[in-house]
């Protein structure tokens, strides 16, 4: 939010008349907070296609007055303000059809110069993101999509899609859906696709490990899926069901024995700090995910986000005085820190153990040969580099 203020202020100085919308995260949680700035026009929240699509084609039919008022009050998922500088919220936008995304447009990729982006882990030089589904029922009390409404789009519409990105000379993609894994049926055509229609391009994807199986991660490998993030968490089964994970440690290690079996990388996230937990769980943590051995991971620090479960609970029970993401919102402030929930670790605690544990994992011999055996160029060189040298020196930036 910082940042898009910053932006918004150099629009305005170069070109007055232009309109601005805020749209993403943060105005969805705090529609009414970011319509109060300054610079500020519109704010689309929620899924915005068709919010903005409509703000578009209202501004371009109505130059302003009474007509644009009335018309604006009309789009649902909107919030603005009217001639008379009255700030209106309106309702939140409901998706035409419940369970299909496939009424999405694909999007304009070649709008994209492709020479000016790389991806660090990528093992291709150009590499795109597609979205295939939206929405998770997992309960994870962390999670700002928790218990959401699983929503996707079917394999002829992700097909195109694909065919659209090689012909532009895609050579590798993320799908960046939360979950892709979650409705079987559909992995399976999407994945035999792909095999019979030998699209040949290798792609990551993001799972839960219990959202896979011996016959799935077969079909996965043999379409071309080569990594799979997993959200393993911890090493503590009473810190995974604090969390409201839903799955066991033993699901854990055996989802990540049967994906190196069909030789696709394991890449784990772990997370340190969580409430309650010991400096004893912690350890246990680390120590799992050496038994893992994944080809990937990073550990995070537990961060109770905005109107999430979490946090949400954290205000019920007066961990935090104030509201203080809400705080932040109305007034963001540079110096802003994020606080933790966890009492018997501070932030300094945690920062120390989680870069000590990403430095035991990444600066061991054979990491550091696999990773330059790995690098295609020598930007993507660079780039380890830097990050290396983070893990070396936490505290150095550019």
């Amino acid at each position: 939010i910082l940042d898009c203020l910053e932006v918004t202020r150099i629009i305005r100085l170069v070109s007055p008349e232009t309109k601005i919308v805020f749209g993403g995260f943060h105005p969805s949680l705090y529609p009414e907070e970011t319509l109060a700035f300054e610079d500020v026009d519109f704010v689309v929240f929620g899924e915005g296609e068709i919010t903005f699509n409509e703000l578009v084609q209202t501004l371009r039919k109505h130059p302003g007055g009474a007509s644009l008022d009335a018309a604006l009050a009309e789009i649902h998922g909107l919030a603005w303000i009217d001639r008379d500088g009255q700030s209106h919220l309106n309702e939140k936008s409901k998706p035409p059809h419940s369970g299909n995304l496939d009424y999405l447009t694909k999007p304009a990729h070649d709008l994209v110069d492709l020479e000016k982006y790389t991806v660090v882990l990528a093992n291709e030089s150009r590499v795109a993101a597609i979205q295939t589904s939206r929405g998770c029922p997992s309960r994870c009390t962390f999670c700002d999509i928790r218990l959401t409404k699983h929503r996707h789009r079917t394999a002829d519409h992700v097909m195109e899609e694909l065919w659209m990105l090689k012909e532009r000379g895609i050579r590798e993609f993320f799908v960046v859906d939360d979950t892709f894994t979650i409705n079987r049926d559909r992995v399976v055509e999407l994945c035999r696709r792909m095999i019979d229609e030998k699209l040949n391009i290798p792609y990551k994807i993001s799972s839960r490990v219990d959202r896979v199986d011996p016959e799935i991660l077969e079909l996965l490998a043999a379409s071309g899926c080569y990594t799979i993030h997993y959200g393993v968490e911890s090493g503590s089964q009473r810190i995974l069901d604090y969390m409201q994970k839903g799955v066991t440690l033993k699901q854990v290690e055996t989802t990540f024995k049967e994906t190196k079996a069909v030789g696709i990388n394991r890449y784990a996230y772990l997370m340190m700090g969580v409430p309650t937990e010991t400096h004893e769980e912690v350890q246990r943590t680390i120590d799992f995910a050496s038994r893992l051995q994944p080809e990937f991971l990073n550990y995070s620090i537990c961060t109770p986000f905005p109107k999430t479960y979490l946090y949400e609970n954290a205000l019920k029970e007066g961990e935090f005085r104030r509201d203080y993401w809400l705080d932040f919102a109305k007034k963001p402030d540079p110096t802003f820190k994020i606080k933790t929930l966890n009492k018997n670790m501070n932030q300094e605690d945690l920062r120390r153990i989680q870069d000590s544990a990403l430095r035991r994992f990444y600066f061991s011999g054979s990491k550091i040969i696999r990773e330059l055996k790995n690098t295609r160029d020598l930007r993507q060189l660079m780039t380890k580099a830097r990050i290396g040298l983070r893990l070396i020196l936490p505290r150095f930036s550019n």
